[in-house]
């Protein structure tokens, strides 16, 4: 009955008797088990094995505790704790009898309806630990996105909740490419594997402390919600020793609630007397996950519910893991069996012990009848409160934005999801309650953002709710982001679900920038156009001038005699003053000049003709002819004293391409060679090399500077879209990612790069021969 209720006062009197029939009760009742108690230390220890389902770790506490705190002990145990063996499961070593009792998970009853003898004792993890994580780019967030991914688990049984969850979103194991095996270290950071079966105490702690960008993939989120860790025995040790099986238990659980009030105490014990290989600030973060999935604030340790039990059973008759649903009744522990036959006495005893009890529950039920309503409908809304509770926290932490909930006042941020810990840049465990919305707002909109805040309850102003702001990360990054702002009803607290609209917002200016230079190129065209006309006749007029003093023309030579010279005289006269010279150099000057404008008339042409044979030599060729005119290049770069290095293959052969395409991705690649050798023009002579040569399947083109080189990170990163290393205005960050596009999509060829700090770059094109 709960303490708040109070029971109506009875006369004096009577309560006087009642108290005295009480006390002598307890009395009696005490007595019939002090004895068993204090001989109990007088006999020997009896000796049991413990097998755990992995290595020592946080995740076993309770039973460390119950053994270095003594609760074994008290019982009559001597237990030894027996670390996982990878070559064996835990079920087989209880059933084997390697092992008394032992810790799996929702494991046992895939065994117990296959038919083995396995018994739960309790079911410590409320909820299952298992996990997926996603730590590719992009992040996936479903079960429905694994499909086609390269994930590593293990296909037994003991990854069984993550199998189930795959098969409800309509993915079997033939569906993605399976690596079959327990996870070690060095998976977390493999980019060769996009997710990983993980435990929600464990791999997460790595990529946090390394700051790699993850996601997480709740069965919960996808209607299966398993036991996690599971205490158990076999069918034949309750048979034989039923009152060792209820000691062990009974320590056990003990155990368990020392060890999640004393957390600090039980990391030491776990580190000096277990020798576990995690650090402290590992299994501390082990710890505060573990009290999550246990809920010890809600529900009893080890509570068992038979109906969500049967509820795991179908599952797995629906996924098709067993044939039928066994009855339950001899899955679960009952303390009470093979218990020893009392004495006639002690059975006499306890009768009127019980009937004194009975009393008592009556008078009980009889002042506590009017109030069971009211109890009923409070456990209710109870219930009620935690389902709403479940289903926001999950509408929380999964709807895919940045959220958080911060406090007006003094801007406190109370609470966050991961999206918000991704964007921010650093752990949730650092943010909560410690980070103000403020500090990762940049300096220039703090002030435009503090008004916000303040006028934010007040009915006079029109505050938006929704607006762009620039969002400053703890690495001091700036992104664009937008918000949408709420007011939380009966309180002082905000919610607040941002998005990251950077790469959009690059997107709308490479678009801008995009049309520009279409703009640009068209006009450049209708100017070469322009051009070509007049160039056309100047050269044509040289070209006459040269044939109307040329002796080998008559109509020249008769025109001389009539104004009594010869042509000879006449060219010798020009040749003398120089205007020989000068008409060369016109003519000259002119065909160059024709020559870039036919060059960027084919640059900017369409190509609708589809792949067309090329030279890869000639491209070059058609390329430095253009470069060299590049006014941003002479202006940024002074190219007259850049050493162009042309080593070319001369009987190369052709490749099958789109001419523009290549055009663009040679372009790209001397002008990122320009840039560099700008750096360290002050040490050395600026040089590009362009170099073509063949092998027997590829024509391959190289261009090589000698510039700074690049570190392994900027290498790592050099074909991601937007990532450049200029400085902002100079470069978009998409012109070596289309370059690799290009070449490998759109040509089937391969795009590599070699470089060394100090040495320069080689980027290396391999195009498919004809």
């Amino acid at each position: 009955m709960n303490n708040e209720f109070s029971m109506p006062k009875p006369p004096c009197k009577r309560t006087g008797s009642f108290l005295s029939l009480l006390l002598c009760a307890l009395i009696v009742f005490s007595a019939l088990f002090v004895l068993p108690e204090s001989s109990l230390a007088d006999k020997q220890l009896d000796k049991v094995t413990l097998q755990l389902k992995w290595f020592h770790q946080f995740q076993f506490a309770g039973y460390y505790a119950a053994l270095e705190k003594g609760y074994y002990k008290d019982e009559g145990l001597d237990v030894t704790i027996i670390e996982r063996d990878l070559r064996h499961n835990p079920i087989d070593q209880v059933l084997g009898g390697k092992a008394d009792f032992g810790v799996s998970n929702s494991e046992i009853l895939l065994h117990y309806l296959k038919g083995k003898k396995v018994v739960l004792l309790a079911s410590i993890f409320q909820h299952s630990p298992l996990v997926f994580i996603s730590k590719n780019q992009p992040l996936i967030h479903t079960a429905q996105a694994i499909k086609g991914k390269t994930v590593l688990m293990n296909s037994a049984s003991q990854d069984i909740e993550l199998k189930v969850m795959l098969e409800r979103s309509g993915i079997s194991l033939s569906d993605i490419q399976l690596v079959d095996r327990f996870a070690v270290p060095e998976d977390y950071f493999d980019p060769q594997l996009d997710v990983i079966a993980a435990y929600i105490t464990n791999q997460p702690y790595y990529l946090k402390k390394e700051n790699v960008p993850f996601s997480i993939i709740y069965p919960y989120t996808h209607g299966v919600d398993f036991y996690g860790d599971t205490l158990f025995t076999s069918r034949a040790q309750i048979q034989k020793h039923p009152e060792r099986v209820d000691k062990f238990l009974r320590a056990s659980l003990k155990g368990w609630q020392y060890a999640l009030e004393h957390p600090e105490e039980l990391i030491d014990i776990i580190i000096d007397k277990f020798g576990s290989l995690k650090s402290k600030g590992h299994l501390t973060y082990e710890a505060d996950t573990i009290k999550t999935l246990i809920l010890p604030e809600l529900i009893s340790i080890g509570h068992s519910n038979p109906a969500r039990w049967e509820h795991i059973g179908e599952e797995f008759i629906k996924q098709g893991l067993v044939d039928n649903n066994r009855n339950l009744d001899n899955f679960f522990f009952n303390p009470t069996a093979g218990k020893v036959t009392i004495k006639e006495e002690t059975a006499f005893i306890a009768a009127v012990i019980f009937g004194t009890i009975m009393i008592i529950l009556l008078a009980s039920i009889f002042v506590a009848g009017k109030f069971k309503h009211e109890i009923n409908t409070r456990r209710e809304i109870e219930e009620k409160l935690k389902k709403s509770e479940k289903y926001y926290r999950s509408i929380f932490e999964n709807s895919g934005a940045a959220t958080l909930i911060y406090t007006v006042e003094n801007h406190l941020i109370k609470r966050c999801n991961e999206q918000y810990a991704e964007l921010c840049g650093i752990p949730r465990e650092e943010i909560e309650n410690k980070k103000k919305w403020s500090d990762f707002i940049a300096p220039e909109e703090l002030e435009r953002m503090s008004g916000f805040a303040q006028t934010r309850f007040s009915e006079e102003h029109n505050t938006p709710k929704s607006y762009d702001f620039k969002f400053m990360r703890a690495n001091g990054e700036i992104r664009n982001v937008h918000a949408n702002i709420e007011i939380i009803d009966d309180s002082k607290d905000c919610i607040a679900s941002i998005v990251d609209m950077t790469e959009k917002v690059k997107t709308q200016e490479l678009l801008i920038q995009t049309e520009k230079m279409v703009s640009v190129g068209g006009l450049a065209a209708g100017m070469a156009h322009e051009i070509n006309n007049p160039l056309a006749g100047i050269l044509q007029a040289v070209q006459n001038i040269y044939r109307r003093i040329s002796a080998d023309v008559p109509a020249s030579v008769k025109v001389a005699e009539k104004h009594g010279c010869t042509c000879e005289q006449i060219n010798g006269f020009l040749e003398e003053r120089g205007i020989i010279r000068m008409l060369d150099g016109i003519h000259s000057s002119g065909e160059r000049a024709a020559n870039i404008v036919r060059t960027m008339l084919n640059f900017t042409r369409r190509n609708d003709e589809g792949m067309s044979s090329c030279s890869l030599n000639q491209l070059f060729d058609d390329i430095m002819n253009i470069i060299t005119c590049d006014y941003d290049l002479k202006k940024k770069y002074d190219f007259k004293h850049t050493k162009i290095v042309k080593e070319y293959q001369e009987d190369l052969g052709m490749i099958s391409c789109l001419r523009i395409e290549i055009e663009q991705v040679l372009l790209n690649l001397v002008k990122n060679a320009a840039f560099a050798t700008n750096e360290i023009a002050d040490i050395r002579t600026p040089t590009i090399t362009l170099r073509t040569r063949t092998d027997d399947r590829f024509i391959i083109a190289e261009v090589e500077d000698n510039g700074p080189g690049m570190s392994p990170e900027v290498k790592r990163r050099i074909f991601e879209p937007f990532f450049t290393t200029k400085s902002p205005g100079v470069g978009t960050g998409l012109g070596l990612s289309v370059s690799y596009f290009i070449i490998t999509q759109n040509h089937n060829g391969t795009f590599e790069i070699d470089t060394e700090i100090g040495r320069g770059s080689r980027f290396t094109i391999k195009i498919p021969k004809i």
